[in-house]
C-alpha cells in the first residue's frame, strides 16, 4: 500500500496545510509507509522542499479569481467557461461560474496524476475540498474502473457555504448535495468523508443525512505554557483576513492600551493584498507604537518558537464566515495548555463552553467586545493555564501526526472488512 496525499491547499509555509503535511509526512516515515504528497504547482519552493512534495495542482483550494488568469495550457476552455454568462452580472453568477470551472480544473488535475496513483491498493487522502472541488473529485472517482478504485478519505474541512472570496456562498448546499448523491454508490465502500470535529459532523448529518468519520487537526507536541509574571503576551497568528477577525485588532489593542492593561501584543501579518479591509488594517496596526509585528510566513521551527512565547492566543474568527470549522492555531493552543480568547459562535468558543479549552468568549463581534474579554481574562491567566495543563497532554496526543494516520488507516481496514463479508 502507498499513501497518496492530494492537497491543493499547500501553497506556502504560512498555510494550515504546511504544518499538517509536515506532521503527516513524519508519521508515515516513522512507520516506513511509502507515500507521496502532491501540492500546488506554483507553491513556494521552500514549502515544497521542506515536505518533499510534488508540485501538481493548477488551482488552489483558496483560488478566488483575483490571483491569476486562467491557465495558459487550458486558456480557451477556462475562459469560455467563465464568459458563458457575461450578460448576467452579480454574485450568484460568479459563484456558479467559479464552481463549474474549478471543479472541471480539479478533475483534470486528478486525471493527469501518474497512473500508479489510481490503484486498488492505495490509500488516497484529500485533506480538504470546498464546493469548487468536491464534484470534480466524485466525477473522477466514478469514471475509474471498479478494479482501480483506491480507498479515498476526503476531509470536509469547511461548512458547505464557505467560499474562498471571503463571504459565504448561496449555492454551496446544492453543490454538496449533488456531489453526495452522485457519490452514493461509493460512500462507505471506497470513499469515506470525514470532518475535523463533531460540530461539523452534526451539520453534515443534519443537512445531508451524511454520516462522517473524524479526522483530527494535527499539531506538533508543543512546549508547556510558561507562567506569566507581570505583563502578559497575547498573540494573533496565521493568515491575515477579516474572516479571521484581523480587522478587529486595531480597536481592541487601542482600547487595551487606553485602559492601561498589563498586556503586550504580537501580531503576525501575512496576506496577498487583495482584501481592502485587511490592507487598511495592516496600515492601522503599523501605526501603533511598540506593537510587535511578525512579517510574512514562518517556517515550522520559527512558527513554533514564536507561538510558544505567548501566554494567550487570540482567535477573533468571524462566527458567520469562519463558523464551526476547526483551527490549527486553536488546536496548538489547547495542546500547549494556553488560554484563548474566541468569538462566540466559532468552534473554539464551543470548546471553551464544553471545557475542552480554557479562556474567554466575546460577543458581539466587535473590537470593543474583544478588548472587554481580554480585560476579563488577564487577572485569571495563571489560573486558566493551570486548569488547561491538566488535559493538554492527552489532547495533544489525540491531535498528533500518528493519530491522523491511525484514523486514515482505519478506513482502509474498514473497506477490507466490508469486502470480506459474504
Amino acid at each position: 500500500m502507498e499513501v497518496i496525499v492530494l492537497d491543493n491547499g499547500l501553497q506556502s509555509q504560512g498555510e494550515h496545510s504546511y504544518r499538517l503535511l509536515l506532521e503527516v509526512r513524519d508519521a508515515l516515515s516513522r512507520r516506513k509507509i511509502t507515500h507521496r504528497i502532491f501540492g500546488m504547482r506554483d507553491a513556494d519552493a521552500a514549502a515544497i522542499a521542506d515536505i518533499g512534495a510534488i508540485p501538481w495542482f493548477t488551482k488552489s483550494l483558496y483560488w478566488s479569481g483575483r490571483q491569476r488568469l486562467p491557465s495558459l495550457q487550458n486558456f480557451v476552455s477556462d475562459s469560455l467557461s467563465l464568459m458563458r454568462s457575461l450578460g448576467t452580472r452579480g454574485y450568484h453568477y460568479s459563484e456558479e461560474a467559479t464552481a463549474r470551472v474549478l471543479n472541471k480544473t480539479y478533475r483534470r488535475d486528478l486525471e493527469r496524476l501518474p497512473n500508479d496513483v489510481w490503484t486498488r491498493d492505495n490509500l488516497i487522502v484529500v485533506p480538504a475540498v470546498s464546493q469548487n472541488q468536491i464534484l470534480g473529485l466524485v466525477q473522477h472517482l466514478l469514471a475509474l474502473p471498479a478494479s482501480a478504485l483506491p480507498t479515498v478519505v476526503c476531509q470536509l474541512m469547511f461548512a458547505p457555504a464557505w467560499t474562498p472570496w471571503n463571504r459565504n456562498g448561496c449555492h454551496g448546499e446544492d453543490y454538496y448535495r449533488q456531489a453526495f448523491e452522485l457519490a452514493a454508490p461509493l460512500i462507505g465502500k471506497s470513499l469515506f468523508f470525514t470532518t475535523e470535529n463533531d460540530a461539523l459532523a452534526q451539520l453534515y448529518l443534519r443537512v445531508f443525512k451524511l454520516k462522517t468519520g473524524l479526522l483530527p487537526i494535527v499539531t506538533r507536541i508543543p512546549h508547556a505554557a510558561s507562567q506569566p509574571e507581570g505583563t502578559i503576551k497575547l498573540g494573533f497568528f496565521g493568515y491575515s483576513k477579516s474572516e479571521k477577525g484581523f480587522h478587529l485588532l486595531p480597536e481592541a489593542i487601542g482600547l487595551c492600551r487606553a485602559r492601561n492593561l498589563p498586556a503586550q501584543f504580537v501580531v503576525q501579518i501575512q496576506h496577498s493584498n487583495w482584501e481592502r479591509e485587511t490592507v487598511e488594517t495592516e496600515k492601522a496596526l503599523r501605526r501603533i507604537p511598540d506593537l510587535e509585528i511578525i512579517d510574512g510566513a514562518l517556517d515550522a521551527d520559527e512558527y513554533t518558537r514564536q507561538i510558544n512565547e505567548v501566554d494567550v492566543t487570540l482567535l477573533p474568527y468571524d462566527p458567520v464566515r469562519f463558523g464551526l470549522r476547526g483551527s490549527g492555531i486553536y488546536t496548538e493552543s489547547v495542546a500547549a495548555g494556553r488560554p484563548v480568547v474566541a468569538a462566540k459562535g466559532i468552534y473554539a468558543a464551543l470548546g471553551i463552553e464544553r471545557g475542552e479549552a480554557v479562556g474567554e468568549i466575546f460577543a458581539p463581534y466587535t473590537g470593543r467586545a474583544l478588548a472587554d474579554a481580554i480585560e476579563r481574562l488577564l487577572p485569571r491567566v495563571t489560573e486558566f493555564q493551570s486548569r488547561a495543563a491538566h488535559s493538554a497532554h492527552d489532547f495533544a496526543a489525540r491531535h498528533s501526526g500518528d493519530a491522523y494516520i491511525d484514523a486514515t488507516l482505519r478506513f482502509a481496514e474498514q473497506r477490507e472488512a466490508t469486502r470480506a463479508k459474504p
